[in-house]
């Protein structure tokens, strides 16, 4: 009679990774669909499909989850940042590729998520603090990636930090304005504007 091999064991680091990932995105899932104000930890277990001792073992407190949900917000957009950054070629449009780029990121659940987040959190010293630490070392690696872009371009360094940030400005009011009343003609005409205003300032230097 032939065994049958036996399963590979999966190491315990591996396990418990898998399943901090697992009660992280629930975390974002459970935030992304009731808001912060109405986050309740109960409510993770069962969107993650596991039992609440589990949760309690990766995630003590709701602080803990609250920092995991905000963590994976912004591991998953910079998985899209990574792809946006690797598909740029020389000859495309810099100013067009990070803009575009910014709305993949401003626009979608992941900042609507960690800027709710981050709002609710600023009654609460310790964990806002944790947050802002959080958000700069995420959004600054992404900021220096085009920011290299551009220099690699020829741009003179002060001018391509300038460029970028005040792009992701506009990009990211807009976002906040569209929390009161949208104008996506009025946006588009104002991202026209600011690529020829830059391609100006660009030549000119």
């Amino acid at each position: 009679m032939t065994e049958s091999p036996k399963k590979a064991r999966v190491p315990q680091s591996q396990r418990t990774a898998t399943m901090r990932y697992r009660l992280a995105k629930a975390a974002f899932e459970v935030i992304k669909d009731v808001g912060y104000a109405n986050f309740r930890t109960s409510a993770v277990s069962k969107q993650a499909g596991v039992s609440q001792g589990a949760q309690l073992h990766h995630y003590p407190t709701k602080n803990d989850l609250t920092l995991a949900a905000m963590q994976y917000a912004y591991e998953q957009s910079n998985s899209i940042f990574t792809r946006n950054i690797s598909a740029f070629r020389p000859d495309h449009d810099p100013v067009d590729a990070a803009m575009k780029d910014a709305e993949d990121f401003f626009m979608s659940d992941y900042f609507t998520v960690a800027l709710d987040i981050l709002m609710a959190g600023g009654k609460n010293e310790e964990l806002r603090g944790q947050q802002i630490q959080l958000a700069v070392s995420s959004r600054s690696l992404v900021e220096k990636a085009w920011i290299d872009k551009l220099v690699d371009l020829g741009w003179e360094k002060e001018l391509a930090e300038d460029i970028l940030n005040i792009s992701f400005c506009l990009v990211r009011g807009y976002v906040v304005k569209m929390l009161i009343s949208e104008n996506p003609k009025q946006y588009r005409r104002l991202v026209q504007r600011w690529k020829s205003m830059v391609s100006s300032a660009v030549t000119l230097d």
